[in-house]
């Protein structure tokens, strides 16, 4: 399945580009699919960290949208159950807790960050944050112009080859890469539990859990969810099971090759 995905010569040319540049002086980095944007958003109606102002653009947004079907929808309910991607803020706070330095090399898998704040919650701790807009030169970029799922295809075959993929929204593109690193030797992917996590957060800065005992804690729930080798879990019918894209084991991997790749960091 994986084998037949092929790229445009032009996606191809210029993602290995980003990757190379990326790994200047043999350094490794990390891929943060941050799914914080305006329609994902307004779609689910995560308005966490946002002012009433963009919460009521998102709001008037969705209702907009007739194929969108769920219109009333309680953001904060939403969030304490696992269901918001992550804000810049829970990303950064996600990785110190887990261990990355703020001297990571982070690429962000997204498209523009919603919101007055931007990405200044998650640079101010890890400033050397990079995108295709930074990392390619604006004539490399040109033929891409408009175009959202070229530039998705750049995102994601940076993902791809990237050291380690952390994603905040377990949307589509996060689960065919995740399950394209599964089927290139279980390269290191780190699914967040968001719904333990905001919980452990909230606690935090309420003031009720110092923070030595808070990244105890979400280092030790987190390490199962690495991409460590597990058969896809079955349901009652397809609807329920474990998609296939983002574990395509053991249907699409061989048994010799459930060893992590030694990549994986």
């Amino acid at each position: 399945m994986y084998e037949a995905l092929r790229y445009t010569k032009d996606i191809e040319a210029l993602g290995n580009k980003l990757v190379d540049r990326l790994r200047e002086n043999n350094e490794p980095y990390l891929a943060l699919h941050l799914r914080y944007e305006k329609d994902m958003l307004a779609f689910t109606g995560c308005t966490h960290n946002l002012t009433s102002k963009e919460a009521e653009e998102l709001r008037r947004m969705r209702y907009k949208v007739r194929h969108w079907k769920e219109k009333r929808i309680n953001g904060k309910e939403r969030r304490l159950q696992g269901l918001c991607p992550m804000t810049p803020r829970e990303a950064a706070v996600f990785l110190q807790a887990i261990g990355y330095p703020s001297t990571t090399k982070i690429y962000i898998v997204a498209g523009d960050i919603y919101g007055q704040n931007g990405l200044s919650a998650l640079s101010e701790k890890y400033p050397r944050i990079y995108s295709h807009n930074t990392l390619a030169t604006e004539e490399e970029l040109k033929p891409f112009k408009g175009l959202h799922n070229k530039l998705a295809a750049l995102d994601y075959i940076v993902a791809l080859e990237s050291d380690v993929f952390v994603y905040s929204y377990d949307g589509n593109m996060a689960k065919a890469v995740r399950g394209h690193r599964m089927f290139e030797g279980f390269r290191k992917s780190i699914d967040p539990d968001k719904r333990n996590f905001v919980r452990l957060m909230d606690e935090m800065d309420a003031g009720k859990l110092p923070w030595e005992e808070f990244s105890s804690q979400v280092k030790n729930s987190h390490l199962n969810r690495t991409s460590i080798p597990h058969p896809r879990l079955a349901g009652n019918s397809p609807r329920h099971e474990e998609n296939f894209f983002a574990n395509p084991f053991p249907g699409c991997i061989c048994e010799n090759s459930q060893e992590p790749s030694k990549k994986s960091t």
